[in-house]
């Protein structure tokens, strides 16, 4: 008789967690840290911030995905890493300004993180002419961390 309910209990609590539809977590599933990915967008920006300020523009296309568009104020946004490349290599074959990036707070998950930097240009003199804030949607390609949205304004007033 105790043989066919202990044999009763085990069974039930067989299929008890057969039945189970939660996973069991072991502890080695990889956790998202936004303060990591926050420090890998931080150097994403310095990468950015030399390749501009150095006049590469390939270095500086390589920081955006495939995909990616770059959306300035004034002007239809660019579609493509060839097409953002070609862009910044027009900028660069004139005098070029000295950019500061302050990324100001990185959200998301291990999928996609949107940053909120400000951002000045310096002139040789170092007289700022230019400064705002942008908003930047990053994705991983290739493991890395890449822009995939771009968009950016000024806070100074329009030129008259």
């Amino acid at each position: 008789m105790k043989k066919s309910i202990y044999f009763t209990i085990l069974c039930a609590v067989i299929l008890t967690l057969l039945s189970c539809k939660n996973e069991v977590k072991t502890g080695t599933e990889p956790v998202f840290d936004l303060a990591e990915a926050k420090a890998a967008i931080e150097e994403r920006v310095d990468l950015f911030e030399e390749a501009l300020n150095s006049k590469d523009s390939i270095g500086l296309a390589n920081c955006y995905t495939t995909n990616a568009k770059f959306m300035q104020p004034n002007a239809e946004a660019v579609e493509g890493r060839a097409n953002i490349q070609k862009l910044f290599g027009m900028w660069m074959k004139g005098p070029m300004l000295h950019i500061r990036i302050n990324t100001v707070e990185v959200w998301g998950n291990e999928n996609m993180l949107v940053a909120e930097n400000t951002w000045t240009f310096i002139n040789q003199s170092g007289k700022t002419v230019d400064k705002g804030k942008s908003l930047e949607i990053y994705n991983k390609e290739d493991g890395v961390w890449k822009l995939h949205r771009d968009c950016y304004n000024s806070d100074m007033p329009l030129a008259k």
